[in-house]
């Protein structure tokens, strides 16, 4: 092999291994159960059964496959503490039409569409979740939540004051706000 083919082959495994470091895991059931959980230390927790709205970018497959995932993992109803979950995929493109949600679960791959999530959440006064950090520090969403390897729940300041959401004195010492 030639010093070329060699650079090339190189250049790939790099590729290769860069990509496949950037990937985010699968939502795991132990995430939303940070979420539910998270939700539960609201100043005004939603209590018994609730619907949390699953957004999704239909136009990503990520965000697609996500939402599905999610909504396969609450089933029926996810029970955290005094509140069931029970979900309803909501396309990132029709939030207006959301009906009476408890909260929003945000997908990854919305990417700069998480501006319309901040604007529903701000105009029907619900915090949003998600496991896409990112979009905590650009304020589309509230909180955003991190079980492996360790629980970290990360809170936007402003996005929780514009949504009308505000957490527990014993909850903020656990977190991290922005």
């Amino acid at each position: 092999m030639d010093v070329r083919s060699f650079s090339v082959c190189l250049l790939c495994a790099g590729f290769a291994v860069g990509v496949t470091s950037v990937a985010r895991a699968e939502v795991t059931a132990k995430d939303v159960q940070v979420m539910a959980r998270a939700l539960g230390f609201t100043e005004k927790p939603p209590t018994g059964d609730v619907t949390i709205g699953i957004v999704f970018a239909p136009g990503n497959p990520q965000s697609a496959k996500e939402a599905e995932d999610l909504k396969a993992l609450l089933g029926d109803g996810l029970k955290a503490g005094n509140l069931t979950l029970k979900p309803v995929l909501l396309k990132i493109d029709e939030l207006a039409g959301a009906g009476d949600v408890a909260a929003f679960l945000l997908t990854e791959g919305v990417g700069a569409d998480g501006a319309k999530l901040a604007a529903a959440s701000k105009a029907k006064q619900k915090p949003c979740v998600t496991v896409d950090i990112a979009q905590v520090q650009s304020g589309a969403c509230v909180m955003g939540v991190k079980s492996e390897p360790k629980v970290e729940i990360v809170v936007n300041k402003a996005a929780a004051a514009d949504s009308g959401v505000s957490f527990a004195a014993s909850f903020r010492m656990m977190i991290t706000e922005l």
